[in-house]
């Protein structure tokens, strides 16, 4: 089992790829399908789900293009569809091109482990940056997927009217309860670790 991080769309999202044998899980695709697409095609992999970590237009850019050319399912919390309805209006206003939006065919709810061909992935649930906000823990990897929840020495915006940091907050304590050693890929940035978070982000301690 191996991953690949595709820094991908104009804001630079971390599209994280999963994959083992010829099976391939996607997280947070922003944009910049080519790219993406391109290494699934080095590879010789399939992707089996479309998995993402909250419903900003920014990290959904290039979901519809790959679920058209690969017919594999989005997944993600619904409690972000109104987000991922908006994401046109939301990059219009930000003056960046439109984003399709895609259909959520596959509502995550947080805390649960998902069982699939790559890997199981404990699904956490990580509202305040937007409602419906997730992290992804694969612990066949020792590694954290958190979005905009958790970043290298910084967290998620919470000036939105639909944002709460009390809520972040907590989301982001609850992650700081994973050893110190797991890996964390944020959705924009530099890769980082629990323990290092915990020390030392100014916004969050541990």
């Amino acid at each position: 089992m191996d991953f690949a991080v595709i820094p991908s769309g104009p804001l630079q999202v971390n599209c994280i790829i999963i994959y083992k044998d010829k099976y391939a899980l996607i997280f947070d695709p922003g944009g910049s399908f080519e790219k993406i697409d391109e290494f699934l095609s080095s590879k010789n992999l399939i992707p089996v789900m479309i998995l993402n970590t909250h419903g900003h237009f920014d990290h959904i850019g290039a979901v519809k293009e790959l679920k058209d050319r690969y017919s594999v399912k989005f997944a993600m919390s619904k409690k972000d569809e109104f987000l991922v309805n908006q994401a046109s209006a939301h990059a219009s206003y930000f003056g960046l091109p439109s984003v399709a939006s895609p259909e959520i065919d596959i509502d995550l709810n947080g805390d649960v482990v998902l069982n699939n061909i790559v890997t199981d992935i404990e699904i956490i649930s990580t509202p305040g940056h937007t409602p419906g906000g997730l992290s992804f823990f694969v612990k066949s990897l020792n590694l954290l997927i958190t979005g905009d929840t958790l970043f290298a020495g910084s967290v998620g915006r919470t000036d939105f009217p639909y944002s709460s940091f009390r809520l972040l907050e907590i989301s982001v304590k609850k992650l700081y309860n994973l050893a110190d050693d797991v890996m964390v890929i944020p959705g924009h940035g530099e890769l980082t670790t629990i323990g290092d978070e915990k020390k030392y982000n100014p916004f969050i301690k541990g």
